[in-house]
């Protein structure tokens, strides 16, 4: 009689933990996209230092960034620091970062970027200021 009424009580026991939700499963770890953003060139070609050197003078930008999904559906809005980084948490799945446009300049082109699970995809949006 005793065998039975701690088989009923561990039963009801093991029955009620996973209930109540005490899941033991790893959680997924955190992803989506980490950046930086460029403004550049800031010197008129050939008068930056080593002009001989095809490096063209880039500076960070503050920028407001919209995330699409593949229907074109904003998912995230962000803006980068004055240092120009980033960073955006998105579960798994297919972007596009359509940076915000000046008046006509500074102007970017969409970057098309694919999240995985548990990493961080690392970007760099590059914003051309029109200076030749």
């Amino acid at each position: 009689m005793k065998r039975l009424v701690v088989a009923v009580v561990l039963a009801f026991a093991v029955v009620g933990c996973s209930e109540i939700g005490l899941d033991f499963e790893t959680p997924t770890p955190p992803s989506g996209i980490r950046g930086s953003v460029v403004l550049g060139p800031t010197c008129p070609t050939g008068s930056e230092p080593g002009a001989h050197d095809p490096v063209p003078c880039l500076t960070p930008y503050a920028a407001e960034l919209v995330v699409l999904d593949l229907e074109n559906v904003v998912v995230e809005r962000v803006t980068s620091g004055g240092d120009g980084k980033f960073t955006i948490d998105l579960p798994p799945g297919e972007y596009v970062i359509t940076p915000e446009a000046g008046d006509p300049y500074p102007i970017a082109q969409p970057v098309p970027v694919t999240v995985v699970a548990g990493q961080y995809v690392e970007v760099e949006i590059n914003y051309d200021t029109g200076i030749r």
